[in-house]
């Protein structure tokens, strides 16, 4: 379908008009018909002023006002600036820019379970790869007892075996541990090493003393 800028130009060539007799008939600038006739109304200040220069137009060319007022309606709009703008630009700015639907709520669903099912299976395989952690609770380093019998506390991954001074101890569920040891004089070297089920070692040292 034509513009009316185009069936304006087309009519005034068909009839062997120039712009500048069009500009004599109308008082309207010719860079306001270039404009028009361009479909660029940008270079017109005001909406009223651009159809006032289009019903000018037409009526010189003896076409009729209001059908070609109709086809500028159909292609263009004012936007709240008192701009004319292509009706399509407005309507893509007056659409929501963000809309929900169960199509979309299915997808975010099965995304959300997509990642936290595969964030899942990467840390079981970032554990199955690591080496066991150790965490000793108790003794601190570097504790000095004035007693014979302490009790170590600690944990660490439940499927890990875990070693005190090559003897190893027994864990619960959780992986935490609890062992009494009978300390020496003077100083005491504590070696705890945790030993995966794929081999993956960590070894970890604690000093004690124990004075009486």
């Amino acid at each position: 379908m034509k513009t009316v800028g185009e069936i304006l130009k087309q009519t005034r060539e068909e009839k062997g008009i120039s712009l500048g007799e069009v500009e004599k008939l109308t008082k309207i600038r010719i860079k306001y018909l270039e404009a028009i006739e361009n479909n660029d109304f940008s270079k017109i200040s005001q909406a009223t002023t651009t159809q006032g220069f289009i019903r000018n137009y037409a009526s010189i060319l003896d076409l009729n006002p209001q059908t070609i007022l109709a086809i500028f309606r159909r292609d263009f709009v004012e936007n709240e600036k008192g701009q004319i703008i292509p009706r399509g630009m407005m309507a893509s700015l007056d659409k929501p820019k963000f809309s929900w639907n169960p199509t979309k709520t299915i997808f975010l669903g099965l995304t959300t379970f997509l990642v936290v099912f595969l964030g899942f299976w990467f840390i079981q395989y970032l554990n199955y790869l690591s080496s066991p952690k150790i965490e000793i609770a108790f003794p601190p380093e570097g504790e000095i007892f004035n007693r014979k019998e302490i009790e170590i506390l600690g944990k660490t991954d439940k499927d890990a075996s875990l070693y005190i001074n090559g003897e190893i101890v027994n864990l619960n569920p959780k992986g935490e541990f609890r062992k009494k040891i009978i300390l020496k004089d003077g100083e005491n070297e504590l070696v705890f090493e945790a030993v995966s089920r794929q081999g993956k070692k960590t070894k970890l040292t604690r000093t004690i003393n124990f004075l009486h």
